[in-house]
């Protein structure tokens, strides 16, 4: 059921009125696109009407209009008759259907399915990456850092878990920016059929000794290279990122399954295929 958010809640968004009267779409955009990025409007969520909307910002309803407008181009809100704003891709529901409920399946507890994944996952990176340096907006370069510091933060906390879903967060950002909405809505299928199929290795990436340091700077590189509007080079630094990924996991498996022969022998049965 979808949960409306409240007047009082809308209350709590940051207006930022210093901001110029110039960048009110994109502060307006930007606010919104913080809200869906940090979880506090949900997948299935509505927005208060247009006016208190707009009242709650400060802004007139038509720069409001055109953000939602905005933000509804790149799929991140559906917007319905009578004026409820969903907070949901539109075209999440199509990936879902045709993509990922196929193929989950087939890759849920096969590493080898995985790997596939992560092939298909390199080239629509790099397309993303290639367009996001050329289309990123301010607000888009903000949602990417944010979710930069945020795979910090998890990796402080210890929470494997934590920090692979921070990642997907991380690259859908970049997704977004690349203002292609069929794009990120594939994407973001990928990263559930990884999880399907290698969601062990996934967490253990983050706990390989000096891992995450070497992530973490090809994550920096991707975040400069895609602020700095260098196409070819965040095309690269996605290629070079995904790479050592599939590598880190290919690696990951490998151990794993000879423990797990190993310990076939020792039992006297036969490991798993």
């Amino acid at each position: 059921m979808d949960k409306t958010v409240t007047k009082a809640e809308a209350d709590t968004i940051p207006t930022s009125d210093a901001a110029p009267a110039t960048s009110v779409t994109d502060r307006v955009e930007r606010t919104i696109e913080a809200l869906i990025v940090e979880g506090r409007l949900a997948v299935g969520d509505r927005l208060p009407s247009e006016r208190a909307l707009a009242e709650c910002l400060g802004v007139s309803r038509n720069s409001l209009r055109e953000a939602l407008l905005r933000l509804a181009a790149r799929g991140r809100v559906v917007i319905r008759k009578g004026g409820n704003i969903i907070a949901e891709p539109a075209a999440a529901r199509w990936t879902h259907t045709t993509i990922v409920d196929p193929l989950t399946p087939l890759v849920a507890g096969n590493p080898g399915f995985g790997h596939d994944v992560l092939e298909v996952r390199r080239g629509l990176e790099g397309q993303a990456a290639y367009h996001a340096a050329q289309r990123a907006r301010p607000a888009d370069i903000d949602a990417i850092r944010r979710c930069f510091d945020a795979l910090a933060e998890g990796h402080q906390k210890g929470d494997a878990a934590a920090e692979a879903r921070a990642d997907a967060a991380f690259h859908l950002a970049i997704a977004d920016a690349s203002h292609n909405a069929v794009l990120r809505s594939v994407m973001s299928s990928m990263f559930g059929l990884l999880q399907s199929s290698i969601s062990q290795s996934l967490d253990k990436l983050y706990v390989v000794p000096r891992t995450f340091e070497r992530l973490s700077d090809q994550h920096q590189a991707l975040v400069e290279a895609i602020a700095a509007g260098d196409a070819d080079a965040a095309r690269l630094a996605s290629d070079t990122h995904i790479d050592f990924v599939a590598q880190t996991i290919r690696t990951l498996d490998e151990e794993r399954a000879r423990i797990e022969r190993a310990d076939a022998l020792r039992r006297g049965t036969h490991p798993r295929s």
